[in-house]
């Protein structure tokens, strides 16, 4: 009797919850110099999805590496974005660096590279990784490989 009435609500939540496929990565968009200070530079972007299911999840963005024309200076930090059912969303990105990573030695000549690029007030700004979609015990990993100019003011 246990399993008839496990098997009936399991089928009832089935045909009332849509889970056709994953939600849609559809770009990040709209990346921007958020703050420059003395000590740091703060970017932001947009990662824009798309859900057409009744189900929710998780998408997780630690893994997104952020390269300032051509050079590795960052991996965006943010805290998990709960899905929304049956909406178009956006997942905000945010990176902040120490500008004393633009005077290591390692980086080669950066700062060079970065001060003509910051007198003429335009940088290419990359984003390479993957943002991770969770739901129970399944996981998807959408790729990410963004490229923008982006002017600082």
């Amino acid at each position: 009797m246990k399993k008839v009435f496990f098997i009936l609500i399991l089928t009832l939540l089935t045909q009332r919850c849509t889970f056709n496929k994953k939600p849609e990565f559809t770009g990040i968009a709209n990346v921007w110099v958020e703050e420059v200070s003395s000590t740091t530079l703060t970017l932001k972007g947009n990662a824009h999805f798309k859900n057409d299911n009744d189900l929710g999840g998780t998408l997780l963005t630690d893994e997104i590496k952020v390269y300032i024309d051509g050079i590795y200076l960052a991996t965006v930090s943010s805290e998990a974005f709960k899905v929304p059912v049956k909406d178009n969303f956006v997942v905000p990105l945010t990176v902040r660096f120490p500008l004393s990573e633009l005077f290591k030695e390692k980086k080669g000549n950066i700062f060079g590279a970065i001060l003509n690029q910051v007198l003429n007030k335009k940088v290419n700004v990359d984003f390479k990784g993957k943002i991770t979609y969770k739901l129970a015990g399944f996981s998807y990993d959408y790729v990410v490989d963004h490229s923008q100019e982006i002017t600082i003011k």
